[in-house]
């Protein structure tokens, strides 16, 4: 696994009080860019190839991570959702990849896990997804079978964290499935949508990172709680399990 996409191209306007405009991959969390947060992970993990869908403000985005991204740019973004964004990427990947949302804060062994898996694999947490913003996540013997906000509440088992990778197959099928979807005159929905039709041909393994810290930054609570709670666990190494909090 040698290269990523980072899905930066949307406006995060649930955001614009808290940002002041400038884009979700450039907000500050411990005083450091979400993108260079990831950056810094993906090299860690031996990623040398990352390429970063950009839209809302992209000449900010390419000057501030250049030096070690290619770009392309979702000229649709504010008429498109990250499905559409996706779908641009189809000729810069070239066999396995990672798939990232830009606007996720995630512990690192996050990525670890989810690249130790021989084959594709998703991140999720079982202890969400029972709010309405989730993309929630339902499995069966411990693989995808089912992605998306609209699940019926008993068939959800967590929620998509937003970290994912493809072998090289199912790389070529999710664009497949991407392609289908927007020739139907569909460009606003979501990337997990064709993931979601993936997992109904392949197996997508489920890992739960239950026990780790993460946080999707979607409106200024979640800054805030990133900023406050998440980036303090992640870089003390002080994280307790959920069930040991309810405790």
């Amino acid at each position: 696994m040698k290269q990523a996409v980072i899905l930066a191209a949307g406006q995060g306007s649930r955001l614009t009080h808290a940002s002041n405009g400038v884009p979700k991959c450039l907000l500050k969390v411990g005083g450091t860019p979400l993108i260079e947060h990831q950056l810094r992970i993906l090299e860690e993990v031996g990623i040398e190839r990352v390429c970063v869908v950009v839209g809302h403000d992209a000449r900010t985005v390419r000057s501030a991570a250049s030096s070690r991204c290619e770009f392309i740019v979702n000229h649709q973004y504010a008429s498109t959702n990250s499905l559409y964004s996706l779908w641009l990427a189809r000729e810069w990947v070239s066999g396995p990849f990672v798939l990232m949302n830009c606007d996720v804060l995630a512990h690192p062994d996050i990525y670890h896990r989810v690249m130790a898996v021989n084959g594709s694999a998703l991140a999720y947490d079982s202890a969400s997804g029972e709010e309405d913003e989730h993309m929630k996540v339902c499995l069966k013997g411990g693989l995808v079978r089912s992605l998306g906000k609209q699940l019926p509440r008993e068939m959800v088992d967590g929620e998509n964290v937003g970290v994912l990778q493809f072998d090289e197959a199912a790389a070529r099928l999710l664009f497949v499935e991407a392609r289908e979807i927007i020739d139907s005159g569909t460009t606003c929905d979501w990337a997990p949508a064709a993931v979601d039709r993936l997992a109904k041909r392949i197996p997508i393994r489920a890992i739960d990172v239950s026990d780790l810290p993460w946080t999707e930054i979607d409106f200024p609570d979640d800054l805030h709680s990133a900023e406050h709670s998440i980036w303090p666990l992640i870089e003390t190494g002080r994280w307790v399990k959920p069930e040991r909090l309810a405790s």
